[in-house]
């Protein structure tokens, strides 16, 4: 960081501009954009920290989701393994999580492998079998970014589809971060939501079998408290990447009438904080609005009852 910023900013220095440790120094989330190109590298920390700043003065989402598309795709376009493409999608889960997490957003689901994805080329699937294996525990050692933000990861799916000794790092990776109590990270591995809906109905009609609950009762309250995120509140945001403007079986019950849905062109590897922003401050404009709107219902109300109380 140039002296001179520093004597401006001195405020500022803890949060972006000192030394991050070797679990965190890849987690910085760039801006991206061609529109901010223009602006110096040497400011990126100083406005990625007084965005974070600025996002914290508003209303934040309490679940945001990505469909993590187009790692293939990047590592394509340059003549790449394919393998590189999901390692470089791996970084990138990273970056965003800590963005994400620094704004206090304490619940986030990712699609990271679909059911379908079997049928891929077996060397893909390999690699990606292998990444999970690594990459999981990795992600939830002491002092990694989900101990760091005291965020616990859920495995959701068909676990009992993955190899044995990726079930063995899913579960290890849940245990060591079982504790935690900020936030969860959903993974969705393997996960299509068809397959969630199902199960989720499943386990209603055991419910109705073993007596606990009655079939009058049932309501879209029961089927949603047993999907596999029943643990996190109501979808915000979903974001897709790659330019795709399909759910692919993802979240499909989750995704109400009052979840933002926001895609982009850039691959997942290549996300940055300029490709975030619109869906966050969209939701902020729709927190705003309402909550103006039920001030002025609520001085409206007050009003009509002074004035009749006047007429009396």
């Amino acid at each position: 960081m140039p002296p001179s910023l520093a004597a401006w900013l001195p405020g500022w220095a803890p949060t972006w501009a000192s030394t991050p440790d070797a679990a965190t120094s890849d987690v910085h989330l760039p801006l991206s954009s061609s529109f901010l190109a223009w602006i110096p590298r040497f400011l990126h920390p100083f406005l990625r920290s007084l965005l974070v700043r600025s996002l914290r003065l508003g209303p934040r989402p309490r679940h945001v989701a990505f469909i993590m598309d187009g790692n293939r795709r990047s590592a394509r376009t340059r003549n790449l393994p394919v393998r590189v493409g999901h390692e470089e999608g791996f970084d990138a889960l990273k970056r965003v999580l800590s963005f994400l997490l620094k704004l206090d957003i304490p619940h986030v689901t990712v699609y990271a492998f679909s059911i379908e994805n079997f049928n891929r080329d077996p060397t893909e699937v390999d690699a990606l079998m292998a990444m999970a294996r690594t990459r999981l525990v990795e992600i939830c050692q002491h002092g990694a970014l989900l101990q760091q933000y005291g965020i616990q990861i859920r495995v959701l799916g068909r676990r009992d589809l993955l190899p044995l000794d990726v079930q063995d790092s899913c579960a290890k990776a849940e245990e060591m971060t079982a504790s935690n109590t900020r936030g969860i990270l959903n993974l969705c591995c393997p996960y299509t939501s068809q397959e969630e809906i199902a199960t989720a109905v499943k386990r209603t009609v055991d419910s109705c079998v073993a007596g606990s609950l009655s079939i009058d009762d049932i309501t879209e309250d029961t089927i949603a408290a047993n999907l596999y995120t029943a643990a996190s509140p109501p979808l915000d945001i979903l974001i897709r990447t790659s330019g795709v403007s399909r759910l692919s079986d993802f979240l499909l019950w989750q995704s109400s009438e009052r979840t933002i849905l926001h895609f982009i062109e850039p691959n997942w590897p290549d996300i940055g904080v300029a490709d975030i922003l619109p869906p966050l401050l969209s939701y902020q404009a729709e927190v705003w609005v309402e909550r103006v709107a039920q001030a002025v219902a609520r001085c409206g109300a007050w009003w009509s009852g002074s004035g009749r109380s006047k007429v009396e």
